[in-house]
């Protein structure tokens, strides 16, 4: 995992100091480098990174003032020869915090803690269940998009087959698509959009889905196949 990194710190020579380190830890990837919170500010309302290596100690505004302005939740790793900024960096949830003298040893350690935090809040939000909001029988409805086995062109509509029950909505095959989250549902046929999850085996012409075989076009065979595969 490869994570974006920037450097705030006023001192010139600090910096490199921290740079040679950072250097050496092939996770990590220099997109800046800052002597103040003012145009490190400036550059993160443009763009993004994974970690923000920051100084307590900053003209202009300190290191905390510069954390209450970011718009964003970013990692900070804070830099700091005052114990009492430890307490308060654990106090606003700040990542992790360094004192000198700096070792590489230990700047390892606090990108680690980054990358096992990221993880985390990846697999957390893989876990989540999606909701997708429909209308049927005039009423609003949120369902489970987890609960969804395939979806079938009815005319104007499209049929929701759930495991709980059935759904008839107002909506074509392509916007319906469009709604779902697209690393988990695809379209195999001009009639039928499928769960990936819900598929119990394939052949080359159809799928079947809690024993329902529903056809695969020959258009789309291939992106079914390829798809499917790399499930």
């Amino acid at each position: 995992m490869l994570l974006n990194y920037i450097l705030i710190d006023p001192n010139p020579v600090q910096r490199l100091h921290l740079l040679q380190f950072l250097k050496k830890i092939s996770s990590l990837h220099l997109k800046a480098e800052f002597s103040n919170a003012v145009d490190a500010h400036n550059f993160l309302n443009y763009n993004t990174v994974d970690i923000i290596f920051l100084s307590a100690k900053l003209p202009v505004y300190s290191g905390f003032d510069f954390i209450e302005k970011l718009c964003d939740p970013n990692e900070i790793i804070l830099l700091t020869e005052q114990p009492k900024d430890a307490l308060r960096a654990f106090e606003v949830g700040l990542t992790d915090c360094i004192a000198p003298p700096y070792s590489l040893k230990r700047m390892e350690k606090a990108v680690e803690r980054v990358q096992s935090k990221i993880k985390t809040s990846l697999q957390t939000k893989k876990e989540e269940v999606q909701n997708i909001e429909i209308k049927h029988n005039l009423t609003t409805e949120k369902i489970p998009t987890a609960n969804i086995k395939w979806v079938e062109a009815m005319g104007d509509y499209v049929k929701v087959i759930t495991s709980k029950k059935n759904y008839l909505v107002l909506s074509t095959m392509k916007a319906f698509l469009d709604k779902l989250p697209d690393n988990q549902f695809i379209r195999i046929h001009k009639s039928f959009i499928i769960n990936l999850n819900k598929v119990v085996n394939y052949t080359a012409s159809s799928v079947n889905i809690d024993g329902t075989e529903l056809p695969v076009s020959r258009n789309r065979k291939k992106d079914f196949r390829q798809t499917i595969s790399q499930f």
